[in-house]
């Protein structure tokens, strides 16, 4: 066997608990883990690409082999976001059970909390097409090597692994890897792995029972700390402090659009004077984490997280700023065990944030508005992959980026319909499955026109419409694309992505 020590890693678990025993069920503790271990914009950014391609790679090869025992203790990150799963006891579908039900009943590990790293929020993006493409291009190149696979495992039969004994389990592989299909076609079923597993609630209960069978073992000794901060500080460490001030408010973007607070701390220390930048939902935070080391009789109250009409308005913001001082100033002036606890002085030490920010007042950066998209706009562009082959026609349709929100700035129920003009009796018509409120949509379907000759193809026109599906209403046309395919090379596969418009060709 081989070991390797793994530094700056930690568990799912310890990082979901961070937000609570219930924080499997929550989509933002691992990049907000990720985004605290990662404070300058570069640094966060190469951390979810590291995240991307790890993470491909490990929903790749555990379904391939059927590891099994995949809750949140046996699946690390590390800081620099590479995430890797550890514990291969179990492993070609040997899973655990409780009863006759499956522990592991998703195909493999790959939940919305990851999604939501992915998609940098919790819509889709066009980041989730290149993860997706990353795993199904992963998954073809180890089918084309299906029977080296096989004969390895082969030659294990013997060695005594209980979960590798005979040909079944040589089998589980084979399934797996299904080495008769069509590389098109595998690209089409781990797509369907993909939202199988996004889509299993299964998972996260998996994670939570695993959450509290743990606390119940370890006990409850362990001190809360803040899921922002990479560490904590005292004040010992920190030097005491003699006063608080909230001085403002400012409006951020970035990592997601809202207010934030700036509060003034000064400390015993002749002259030393620092700003922290915190967040209603941190401090938030803190009192939740507070009451849980003391009684409701040593706090201040907190301000009500309820608000009539819109919550991140300026109006609540500035008269939040006013609960907030009041609130912050009692906690410095309560008893001593509460106002010199380190979690309050961990709150509020600079984070790098607050150094990087010293001085300066946030403004949304062009990147940052790419959610303000101007309605009514046609647009977006459609990944697809053309081949003929033995009289066949093979339209994959992949991915779609970029759509506009419909009218009501909402996102559109987006699925894709082809015909092969002229088409007087419409016959030619094919549909994708309609994709739910995303303006990204991952399809990976294959559209097939099976029985035309190639000169027959050399007189006819691809058109493709992108629409929305509205129930009883008629549908909304959200762009379409017309391809030549007389253009087109046919004797190999042509794939690229095609603008979308109102009426007119599209380019590759």
């Amino acid at each position: 066997g081989m070991v390797e020590m793994i530094p700056n890693a930690e568990t799912l678990r310890k990082i979901q608990v961070e937000h609570g025993v219930t924080g499997s069920f929550k989509d933002r503790p691992l990049a907000d883990w990720l985004q605290k271990h990662n404070p300058e914009e570069d640094e966060y950014e190469k951390a979810v690409e590291n995240f991307i391609y790890s993470c491909a790679g490990c929903c790749v090869a555990t379904y391939v082999l059927g590891i099994c025992d995949r809750h949140n203790d046996n699946i690390m990150l590390k800081t620099t976001g590479h995430m890797f799963h550890i514990d291969f006891g179990r492993f070609l579908g040997h899973a655990q059970m409780f009863g006759n039900i499956k522990r592991d009943r998703a195909p493999f590990v790959f939940t919305s909390d990851m999604a939501y790293v992915i998609n940098g929020g919790d819509k889709p993006s066009s980041r989730f097409h290149d993860f997706v493409d990353l795993c199904c291009q992963a998954y073809n190149l180890i089918r084309k090597h299906t029977h080296l696979f096989l004969n390895l495992l082969g030659l294990m039969l013997s060695c005594g692994i209980p979960e590798l004994s005979d040909l079944e389990d040589l089998k589980y592989v084979y399934d797996a890897l299904r080495p008769q299909d069509s590389d098109a076609d595998a690209t089409t079923y781990f797509t369907r792995l993909i939202e199988s597993s996004l889509g299993s609630v299964a998972t996260k209960l998996n994670f939570f029972i695993h959450n509290l069978a743990q606390m119940k073992f370890t006990g409850s000794d362990a001190r809360p700390t803040l899921s922002f901060a990479p560490r904590t500080h005292t004040i010992k460490t920190s030097g005491r402090i003699r006063d608080v001030f909230l001085c403002r408010h400012e409006r951020v973007f970035n990592p997601s659009k809202g207010y934030t607070y700036v509060v003034k701390v000064q400390r015993e220390s002749p002259g030393e004077v620092t700003f922290v930048q915190r967040t209603f939902e941190e401090f938030q935070e803190l009192h939740n984490k507070l009451r849980l080391l003391f009684p409701s009789s040593l706090l201040p109250s907190f301000p009500s997280r309820f608000v009539i009409g819109r919550s991140r308005g300026e109006a609540v913001a500035e008269r939040r700023k006013e609960e907030l001082n009041g609130y912050i100033w009692h906690l410095i002036h309560a008893a001593p065990e509460v106002a010199e606890c380190d979690l309050i002085y961990t709150f509020f030490h600079p984070l790098p944030r607050d150094e990087k920010a010293a001085g300066t007042n946030p403004t949304p950066k062009a990147a940052d508005t790419a959610w303000a998209q101007p309605l009514g706009k046609v647009g977006g562009e459609v990944k697809l992959s053309i081949s003929y082959k033995n009289n066949k026609l093979f339209i994959m349709v992949m991915h779609i980026r970029g759509l506009p929100p419909l009218q009501d700035g909402n996102d559109p129920d987006p699925y894709v319909k082809t015909y092969l003009l002229p088409d007087p009796q419409k016959t030619t018509k094919r549909k994708t499955k309609v994709a739910r409120k995303t303006c990204n949509p991952t399809y990976n379907e294959m559209l097939v026109y099976d029985g035309i000759p190639r000169g027959d193809l050399q007189q006819r026109e691809l058109r493709l419409s992108v629409l929305s599906e509205e129930g009883f209403w008629e549908n909304i046309l959200l762009g379409e694309v017309g391809i030549r395919l007389r253009d087109l090379d046919l004797a190999q596969e042509k794939m690229g992505w095609f603008a979308l418009g109102s009426r007119g060709h599209g380019t590759l």
